[in-house]
C-alpha cells in the first residue's frame, strides 16, 4: 500500500525539520496511527480465531488418529510375523547390548502386547554383549544377565564380555560365574579382560561343560607377567571348537589347549601379541584343516617348508623382516594381507604357489617388487595398497601408469575389479584418471568396477566430471582428501585476548 506524504522529499534523510514542521508531522500521523491501531486489534482477533481453530483441529486429529490406530495393519499381523520382524531388527553381525535404545529392550517399551511377544521370543535373547561396569553396579548387572539369558530357552548362545582398557580398576568378575551357569549352550564366546588371571573363574569348566562351543576369542590387553600354563581355559580343548582367536602376550602360544587338527580359523592378534616366524610355521603344521590364519610375526629361523593345502585367507603383520613367506606353501590361497612398517616385505615366494589368489593387501613395497608379485597372480580381483610404492627409495608417482602396461604381451592383473590406494601423495589425479579410463572400459581385461583413493595431500584437479559417464554406467569411485580449513583472513584484532584486552605481558607489574 502506497501513502502520499507531504514530507516525502526529506523522508529517510538526515534533514532536521523546523518546529512548525514537527507539529504538522504529528497532526498528519493522527489518521495513520488510528488505522494502525485498528489493524492491530483486527490481527489480534484473527490470531485468537486461528489459535481456536488450530486447537480444535489438534483435538480432532488426535481423535481420528486414535481410531485409525485400531485398524492399523500392523495390529493384524500374526504373532509369528511380528517375531520375525523383531529378530530382523537385531544388530547385524554383532551381539545385542543391554541398552534401552536398542533391540531387544527397545521392543519391550512399545506396548504391552509387543513386550509380551518380545519376552517370549528366545531368538531375541540368544546373544549378549557386556561391558563390565564399576563394581557397585555388578550385582544388578548379574541379575540382568541371568534374566536375559534365561529368556533364550534352549538356543545356542553368543556372548561377548569386555573390560574397557580405559577402566582404572579391574572390576569384579563375578559375572563370569553367572555366565558359566549357561556354558552348556555356549556357541560363540569372546572375553576381553585386562589379565589372564581375570579369567580364573573359567578354570572350573571342562570340555564336557561346553559341548557345542564353536568359536572362542580370548584377549588380555594388560598381560605383562609371563605365563607358563593355560589352566584357566582348559575347556578350549573341546572337539567342537573350530575357530579360535588368542590375544594374550607373554604366553606360550604353542601349548594352548586346542584341538589343533580340527581348527578352521586361527588368529593370534592383539596388543603386543607376536610370534617368531618359525613358531608360527610350527603351529600351522599342527593345523592341517586351517582355512584362515591371522598372525603378527617377528624374525625367526624357519626350518622346513610348511604345506597348507586348505589355507584360503592369510593375514600377516610383519614387525620386522622374516622368511615366513619363503617357507609357506598355500596352493588354495584366495586372500593375502601382508602389512608392516619401516621395511619391505617380499611376498613373491608364497604368491608363486597361490595361483587362485583374488585379494591382495600390501603396505611398503617397491614398484618393481609389486609388479613382479602382481604378474604371479593373474586371477587377482582386489588390490589394496596402504602406502605408495617406492622407486629408488622414494614414492613412485608413475606407479599407477605401470598397471596399464603389458608385460610379455599380457596385461598385469587382467581380472582386477577393485583397487584401493591409501596414503598416496605423489600420484597425480591425472595419472589416476587415465588408469581408470583405461581399465574401466570393456576390452581384453575385466572392466574395473570400483576405486577408492585416500590422498595425503590437497586436491589438485577434479576428475569426477570426466568420470561421470563411467559413474552413470555403475562405476564406483571414492576420492578422499585431508580436511582443508579456510585460510585465516587478515583481521586488525588478531593476537588479542578473547576478552578483547590488548597483549600486556607485564600487566600489573608482574611478568605474564
Amino acid at each position: 500500500m502506497t501513502m502520499e506524504s507531504p514530507f516525502k522529499d526529506i523522508l529517510h534523510t538526515n534533514a532536521v525539520p523546523s518546529d512548525a514542521d514537527c507539529q504538522t508531522i504529528r497532526d498528519f500521523l493522527v489518521g495513520p496511527r488510528e488505522e494502525m491501531a485498528a489493524l492491530t486489534d483486527e490481527i489480534a482477533a484473527l490470531r485468537a480465531l486461528l489459535d481456536e481453530r488450530t486447537s480444535k483441529r489438534a483435538v480432532l486429529d488426535e481423535f481420528v488418529a486414535a481410531h485409525l490406530a485400531l485398524v492399523s495393519p500392523v495390529r493384524r499381523l500374526p504373532a509369528d510375523i511380528i517375531r520375525d520382524i523383531f529378530v530382523a531388527s537385531l544388530p547385524s553381525g554383532q551381539n545385542s547390548t543391554i541398552a534401552e535404545q536398542d533391540a531387544p529392550l527397545l521392543l519391550c517399551h512399545i506396548c504391552r502386547a509387543w513386550r509380551s511377544l518380545a519376552l517370549s521370543t528366545p531368538r531375541l535373547w540368544a546373544s549378549l554383549h557386556i561391558v563390565a561396569p564399576p563394581n557397585v553396579r555388578m550385582i544388578s548387572l548379574n541379575d540382568t544377565v541371568n534374566s536375559w539369558l534365561s529368556r533364550s530357552g534352549v538356543l545356542p548362545l553368543a556372548i561377548s564380555v569386555a573390560v574397557s582398557p580405559t577402566s582404572r580398576h579391574i572390576p569384579d568378575i563375578s559375572m563370569l560365574h553367572t555366565l558359566i551357569a549357561f556354558s552348556l549352550r555356549w556357541e560363540h564366546i569372546k572375553f576381553t579382560f585386562p589379565t589372564y588371571e581375570s579369567l580364573s573363574p573359567l578354570a572350573s569348566l571342562s570340555p564336557t561343560d561346553v559341548p557345542i562351543l564353536r568359536t572362542a576369542a580370548i584377549s588380555c590387553f594388560s598381560q605383562h607377567r609371563a605365563m607358563t600354563e593355560w589352566n584357566n581355559v582348559g575347556f578350549l580343548v573341546t572337539p567342537s571348537v573350530h575357530s579360535a582367536c588368542i590375544g594374550v602376550k607373554n604366553a606360550p602360544l604353542s601349548s594352548i589347549p586346542l584341538r589343533w587338527e580340527r581348527l578352521r580359523q586361527l588368529s593370534f592378534r592383539g596388543s603386543g601379541v607376536s610370534i617368531p616366524a618359525d613358531l608360527a610355521l610350527d603351529i600351522l603344521q599342527k593345523c592341517p584343516l586351517l582355512e584362515t590364519f591371522s598372525v603378527a610375526v617377528t624374525r625367526g629361523n624357519a626350518g622346513t617348508r610348511c604345506y597348507m593345502h586348505h589355507l584360503q585367507n592369510l593375514y600377516v603383520f610383519n614387525y620386522n623382516e622374516s622368511d615366513f613367506f619363503e617357507h609357506l606353501v598355500a596352493p588354495k590361497l584366495v586372500c593375502l594381507q601382508s602389512m608392516g612398517y619401516g621395511f619391505q616385505v617380499k611376498c613373491t615366494p608364497i604368491l608363486s604357489s597361490s595361483p587362485p589368489l583374488e585379494s591382495l593387501s600390501l603396505s611398503i613395497v617397491s614398484t618393481q617388487s609389486l609388479l613382479e608379485a602382481l604378474s604371479l597372480v593373474p586371477s587377482l580381483r582386489r588390490l589394496l595398497l596402504s602406502a605408495e610404492p617406492l622407486s629408488r627409495g622414494k614414492a613412485d608417482p608413475l606407479f599407477i601408469s605401470s598397471l596399464n602396461q603389458a608385460e610379455a604381451g599380457a596385461v598385469i592383473c587382467p581380472n582386477l575389479e577393485h583397487i584401493e590406494l591409501l596414503d598416496f601423495s605423489q600420484m597425480s589425479e591425472q595419472a589416476l584418471l587415465e588408469f581408470i579410463q583405461t581399465r574401466a572400459k570393456p576390452g581384453p581385461t575385466m572392466p574395473l568396477s570400483a576405486a577408492r583413493v585416500c590422498f595425503a595431500r590437497a586436491k589438485q584437479i577434479d576428475i569426477i566430471p570426466p568420470l561421470q559417464p563411467l559413474i552413470s554406467a555403475g562405476f564406483k569411485i571414492s576420492l578422499e582428501y585431508p580436511p582443508q580449513g579456510p585460510a585465516p583472513a587478515y583481521s586488525p584484532s588478531q593476537a588479542r585476548e578473547r576478552n578483547g584486552a590488548d597483549w600486556a605481558p607485564f600487566a600489573g607489574g608482574k611478568p605474564w
